[in-house]
């Protein structure tokens, strides 16, 4: 194969651009989510379990993921579990 028939390095990168940093991200999707999750404990709880179910799967298929989704659904999850 000759060499100018190989693709160069620089166009296999993969770029991103962010309009807010991660953390920020998540903490306005989380604060997004509240209003949905229930009133009692329980209520968020399962909620909040149907909602990782359906990120993870959305996950193994590769369609419909959004990772700042998914962290924010895992750090509600933490807070009602005390951190679990």
């Amino acid at each position: 194969m000759r060499s100018d028939m190989t693709p160069s390095r620089s166009r296999q990168r993969i770029r991103a651009q962010r309009t807010h940093e991660p953390a920020t991200a998540i903490a306005m999707r989380s604060d997004a989510l509240r209003p949905f999750l229930g009133n009692t404990v329980e209520e968020r709880r399962s909620r909040l379990r149907n909602m990782l179910r359906a990120e993870r799967g959305a996950a193994r298929r590769g369609v419909g993921y959004d990772p700042l989704r998914h962290a924010a659904i895992s750090r509600l999850m933490r807070e009602i579990t005390g951190g679990k």
